[in-house]
Order: structure tokens, then C-alpha cells, then sequence
């Protein structure tokens, strides 16, 4: 259990300490502060037409336009609580070939293998592994997708909570996980029993990531954080390096 809390400042430094990690990890990270930017944008500049909407749902009395602020507010407010929880699977996808070989880089230079930090021979292999790195994302989110509406049926039954939280936590961790899943070739039964051996540090290290996520802007760092923290954790259940 006390590896689930050695992982996460090895996973800090081995993004910070190396250049060319770094430089994987801003992009999953632009990408994130980008859609936030464009969305809140996009939002405050309808704002007149949200209020225009909501006001005609209305009935007109003195107190109508304040009620119809109080009503976009919340509506704004909730719109980003959406995209909290839900983004972080659309850069996961989008950042996936940076977060791919961030993951490979860490791997090795933990098991100490030869790498390179030249960023140029870096993105090479970047565009190599492209078309392989996709394919895995799409089978990954049509797991992802069928363990996501259990997760979402069982939260619509307040009795189902705990475990609608614990398949949504579970779900975070095995998107970044699968990063070492795939480098390995891991077949689903390979994956599974490693996901069942492992299903309490996965999964409390997923309510972990999972409050990051409902926090904005800094969510916008847990893509590439994430894809560290589970790489070294993989790493050590795996018993391939001692933290």
C-alpha cells in the first residue's frame, strides 16, 4: 500500500528531471488548457443568447432577468462540471501518442535501458508508433465506453453509489495503465488478471486522480501526471523495479 505514495514523486521527477519528457508532457497539457479556453470562451460569448433563453421560459415579473442570470450561472457552472469529468477521456485520446511515449521513456529509464534525449529521435519514434497507439485508444475507449454507462446506471440509484464511483475510479486508472498494457502486448486475460491482483491500489489511486479531475485548470495536468504515476506503479506490481 505504501508503494501507491512512493510512486507519485518518482513520477514528478521523471517528467521534470528529463527535458524531452517534459516537453511530452506539455502537450497533453496545452491540449487540455486549450479545449478549456475555447469552451469558456465559447460560453461567456452566448451568454446573452443563454439568458435570452432561459428568460423566455420565464414568467416576465421585475425579478425575471436576475433569475435568469442566477440561471446561466448555474448552468455555466454546470457545463464545466461536465467537462471535468468527462474531458479527461477526450485529451486521453487526443494526447494519447505523447502520453504513449512518455510512458515507454519512463519505463526504460527506470529498468535502466538505453534511451535516447535527443527530441528530434524522440519524435521520430513519436511518429512511428502513431498508427499502433490508435488502435489501442480504440479499443480502449470502446471498453472504456461499456464500463462508463455501468458506472453512470448504477449512480442514477442512490444505493449504487459506491460502486458507480468505484467502476468510474477503476476506469481512470486502467485508461493510463494501459499505456504498459499495450507496450507489453498483454492479451485480455493477461490484462484482466492484473487488474483483479491489483484492483485495490488501482482503484484507490483512481479516487485519487479521480477528485484531481473535478478540480479546473489543474486537471488539465493529470493526462500526463496520470500516465507517469501509473507507468512507475505498473512498474513495481509488477515487481520490475523496487521503489
Amino acid at each position: 500500500m505504501s508503494n501507491m505514495f512512493k510512486a507519485l514523486p518518482i513520477a514528478f521527477r521523471m517528467i521534470f528531471k528529463d527535458p524531452v519528457n517534459l516537453l511530452l508532457a506539455l502537450f497533453p497539457t496545452l491540449i487540455a488548457l486549450g479545449i478549456y479556453i475555447f469552451t469558456a470562451i465559447s460560453i461567456f460569448r452566448n451568454s446573452e443568447q443563454f439568458l435570452s433563453i432561459l428568460g423566455s421560459f420565464l414568467p416576465v415579473t421585475s425579478q425575471t432577468d436576475v433569475v435568469a442570470k442566477f440561471l446561466a450561472v448555474v448552468l455555466i457552472i454546470f457545463i464545466f462540471l461536465i467537462m471535468s469529468w468527462s474531458f479527461i477521456i477526450l485529451v486521453g485520446i487526443i494526447s494519447a501518442p505523447f502520453n504513449s511515449m512518455l510512458s515507454y521513456r519512463i519505463e526504460n529509464k527506470l529498468t535502466q535501458h538505453l534511451i535516447t534525449t535527443n527530441k528530434q529521435e524522440a519524435m521520430n519514434d513519436l511518429r512511428q508508433g502513431l498508427g499502433q497507439t490508435f488502435k489501442n485508444e480504440f479499443k480502449k475507449l470502446i471498453f472504456i465506453s461499456l464500463v462508463a454507462t455501468i458506472g453512470f446506471m448504477a449512480n442514477l440509484f442512490p444505493p449504487l453509489y459506491p460502486i458507480g464511483f468505484f467502476l468510474f475510479a477503476l476506469l481512470l486508472s486502467i485508461q493510463f495503465i494501459d499505456y504498459s498494457w499495450s507496450r507489453h502486448n498483454m492479451h485480455f486475460g493477461s490484462c484482466l488478471q492484473d487488474l483483479m491482483v491489483n484492483i485495490v491500489p488501482y482503484s484507490l489511486s483512481g479516487f485519487f486522480f479521480l477528485l484531481l479531475v473535478t478540480v479546473p485548470i489543474l486537471n488539465a495536468s493529470i493526462p500526463s501526471l496520470a500516465t507517469s504515476y501509473y507507468t512507475v506503479l505498473w512498474l513495481q506490481r509488477q515487481n520490475k523495479i523496487q521503489l
